[in-house]
């Protein structure tokens, strides 16, 4: 079924197009409340001027603009000011319909409001009056000659308007009888002679609302006694007839709003006093089965009011004495998963019963299409009589800027397969009416099967190929999409897609199931040998985790050892540990040794988790430490042996020299060379074997040192080069003087020694004249003050000794020089 919309609620289904701007983005009612539809979403208003309890209509431009709005007595202009001439219309704010907007044909200024009374006022009913937007200062006015016209009376008070060629119908409701009255709007203006139709219920009840369907020829209608009463619309003739009735037996409240789905297939309704929100299917076969299809998708809390479709597609309910509108956002499904939201909305003020009445039905706009296969273009074909202009959208964003045309019969190429659902948007004069349409594009066949199909023995399986749209024929003449096979055998399959055809052969093989059984797990002695295989079935190949396929393995390697079948009948796997033991065949212990130096020796054992081992001590671990002579051993067992390793180890003590390094000195000295161990023995190179020697004065010579000690010898050296270049160029001499006088004056008070070289080293002794030693120092830089124990020494002549090296002559023999002196005070 084509889903097709008239200007006022033109785009509406925002989850096929997108949603854009309409005529029905403004919407004002109930206590000042408003809500205007935008590209994000519904949004409250607060600065609607009407309060109504129920009808009301606006208009708004096809670019979403406010042109006007009324509660059916009033008009506010889009600036929400009343309009000049703008009251005293006959409508009632308690009528259900009490006013729809009709645009002019064939003009963009003028508009139609028409109008009906609460049903019980006699000599009021049906009027209209004209808005004309040039007026006041391009806002709008109602035109003095063509307000509240006399259409018809008595009325209910419901109204409907529908799109016929050329125009539109106005639709409403004889009070007290079984008669509708249709009038027509074309462009020269209201006919006001009604055509009548007379259908087979009478209707007592004046109250409640009526809607008509997005095709435009069916009229629901609320009997607030008891039913929902379904008309067949001829939208040529305009006449109505009865088609059948619906009863509610769920019912808690008397039934007002209804509404049908955008798809036409499914029809809504809201009960008065509670929120009673009922479903029914209408593509049921009578009108029993229908009233049996009713479900109940949204209860409890007070005020269900007019149900109205927005421009998004969405069907909304007003909520009597609340600050929110309901929704069914996904009306095209049955059942809950339409999705009521109870608060999908929330106003600036309170709602009341009614929401703004809009024409439903549309000028008849179609397409239909060829070429429905992926990688061929679909060509559209719109049914596009009076049509100014199309716009197309193929529900295919992935094409990128492709994806839509101003094209009457355009072809577009689909980026994938699948269900896109297309629309048209035609336009005429001031109409705007939107097509929606699903298509499917159908993939090329593709062989995803392999050419051999495997089962195991015994077993019967479906072969099937998997292929969606598509018919098969077998070689065995089955039609089916699967046949079953249990032996082995080779069939022929023709597969038809919506695209292509595709013939293959399948060849059918019978796998016998190969379980697998390795054994026990196995312990052997190096060098034996294992050969695996399966015991179940030794000559079958299998595939050992070694990575090779045969029926038997050769282990020559401790390790875990599996090998598996895989086929039709299963994975089969079994696994054996292999360890393989080596036989002690070595010696793990190096040969006696004599340790020369002070530090322990430090054994290491083999590390083989397959043998164990113990040292001398009684310990296994992978090291042994010695610090002493002593005999160690090292015993290696297994299963498979037992062996024992000995080593004598000697701790003859370390060998310790230091005869320094090679040195150059003046052709006049000599230096001592000397050993430091005394419990060794020596033999120089020059012969002696002495612990100390003294170089030769003037030598140029490498001297050799061996020394013994136990088991063990060292051997050192050290060159002494002489030369006159190492020789000082100054004369070292020792000064002092004869005479020195302690009496505190400051003046000669220490007896010193002191040198024009340096002196590292030195001895001084001074005595009496008896021989008495009276002072001693190894500091020349201290003198002798003149006291002995404290006390003054006497005046009179003493006599030094002084030993010393100095820096001169470099390990010179130690010098020494003798004097005295005469103390003075």
């Amino acid at each position: 079924m084509h889903l097709r919309l008239t200007l006022i609620i033109a785009i509406c289904l925002s989850q096929f197009l997108g949603y854009s701007q309409t005529p029905a983005d403004w919407w004002y009612f109930g206590d000042n409340a408003g809500v205007h539809f935008t590209q994000t979403g519904p949004i409250a208003v607060g600065d609607g001027q009407i309060l109504t309890d129920e009808g009301c209509s606006s208009i708004s431009d096809q670019q979403g603009n406010l042109l006007f709005y009324t509660d059916g007595q009033l008009v506010y202009d889009k600036l929400h000011a009343l309009m000049p001439n703008g009251s005293g219309l006959f409508g009632a704010t308690s009528s259900a319909h009490s006013s729809v907007v009709i645009p002019r044909p064939g003009s963009s200024t003028e508009y139609y409001i028409f109008t009906v009374d609460a049903g019980g006022a006699i000599g009021v009913g049906i009027h209209y009056s004209k808005v004309d937007l040039t007026l006041n200062g391009g806002n709008g006015d109602v035109d003095v000659n063509e307000k509240n016209v006399f259409l018809a009376d008595p009325a209910s008070e419901k109204l409907a308007a529908v799109k016929k060629p050329g125009g539109f119908w106005i639709i409403g409701q004889k009070v007290g009888t079984n008669e509708f009255y249709t009038f027509e709007v074309t462009s020269t203006g209201v006919n006001t002679t009604p055509i009548i139709s007379s259908t087979d219920w009478v209707v007592n009840g004046y109250g409640g609302t009526m809607t008509i369907n997005s095709d435009g020829d069916k009229i629901a209608s609320v009997d607030k006694q008891d039913s929902i009463l379904i008309y067949d619309f001829n939208g040529t003739t305009g006449l109505v007839s009865s088609d059948y009735k619906i009863g509610s037996a769920m019912s808690t409240g008397q039934m007002y709003g209804i509404e049908f789905s955008p798809d036409s297939k499914i029809l809504y309704m809201a009960s008065e006093s509670s929120e009673d929100i009922r479903q029914f299917d209408l593509t049921l076969a009578n009108s029993a089965a229908i009233s049996a299809s009713e479900t109940m998708i949204g209860n409890g809390g007070p005020g269900g009011g007019q149900m109205q479709t927005g421009p998004d597609g969405i069907i909304y309910c007003a909520r009597y004495g609340r600050l929110i509108l309901s929704a069914i956002t996904e009306p095209d499904v049955l059942g809950v998963g339409c999705n009521w939201i109870d608060t999908a909305v929330v106003l600036t003020s309170n709602s009341r019963w009614g929401l703004p009445t809009f024409i439903q039905s549309f000028f008849n706009a179609s397409f239909s299409f060829s070429q429905t296969c992926i990688g061929d273009s679909t060509v559209f074909f719109a049914d596009t009589a009076g049509v100014d202009s199309v716009n197309w959208n193929f529900g295919d964003p992935a094409s990128g800027i492709e994806n839509t045309s101003t094209e009457l019969s355009p072809s577009h190429l689909f980026t994938d397969t699948g269900e896109f659902t297309v629309t048209l948007i035609a336009s005429s004069d001031t109409v705007i009416d939107t097509t929606v349409r699903t298509l499917f594009i159908y993939p090329r066949l593709t062989k995803n099967w392999e050419s051999e199909f495997s089962l195991c023995k015994g077993d019967t399986e479906n072969l099937g190929l998997g292929q969606g749209f598509a018919t098969y024929l077998w070689s065995t003449g089955a039609t089916s999409d699967s046949i079953q096979v249990y032996s082995d055998s080779v069939v022929t399959v023709t597969v038809f897609g919506a695209c292509d055809t595709i013939v293959d052969t399948i060849e059918v093989k019978v796998d016998a199931p190969n379980p697998i059984d390795l054994g026990e797990d196995v312990t052997l002695c190096l060098p034996n040998k294992i050969t695996l295989q399966n015991l179940l079935n030794p000559t079958a190949d299998i595939l050992w985790n070694t990575g090779i396929v045969s029926d038997s393995l050769l282990v020559t390697i401790s390790g875990t050892y599996s090998a598996q079948d895989s086929s039709a009948c299963g994975l089969f796997v079994d696994t054996v540990i292999v360890e393989l033991i080596p036989q002690i065949e070595f010696d793990p212990l190096p040969p006696d040794t004599v340790n020369c130096f002070d530090s322990q020796i430090i054994l290491e054992r083999p590390l083989n988790d397959s043998i164990n081992f113990i040292w001398s001590d009684s310990t296994s671990g992978p090291r042994f430490e010695v610090d002493s002579t002593q005999q160690v051993w090292l015993a290696s067992f297994n299963e498979c042996g037992f062996s024992v390793d000995t080593m004598n180890i000697l701790f003859n003590g370390e060998i310790r020299t230091e005869l320094g390094e090679d040195t150059n000195i003046c052709e006049k000295d000599s230096i001592q060379l000397s050993g430091i161990d005394s419990t060794a023995t020596y033999q120089w190179s020059t012969g002696d074997t002495s612990i100390s020697i003294w170089t030769e004065i003037g030598a140029d010579e490498n001297y050799i040192v061996t020394i013994f000690k136990g088991e063990c010898t060292k051997v050192e050296s050290r060159r002494i080069r002489s030369s006159d270049v190492f020789c000082p160029s100054i004369d070292c001499d020792l000064e002092y003087g004869n005479v020195f006088s302690p009496n505190g004056d400051g003046i000669n008070d220490l007896y010193r020694i002191t040198s024009d070289c340096g002196i590292y080293k030195f001895d001084m002794t001074i005595y009496n004249r008896w021989g008495q030693l009276v002072h001693y120092t190894q500091n020349v830089a201290f003198g002798w003050d003149g006291y002995v124990n404290g006390e003054p020494a006497a005046e009179g002549v003493y006599y030094f000794v002084v030993e010393y090296k100095d820096f001169v002559v470099v390990d010179a023999d130690r010098q020494l020089t003798r004097g005295s002196f005469t103390l003075v005070r």
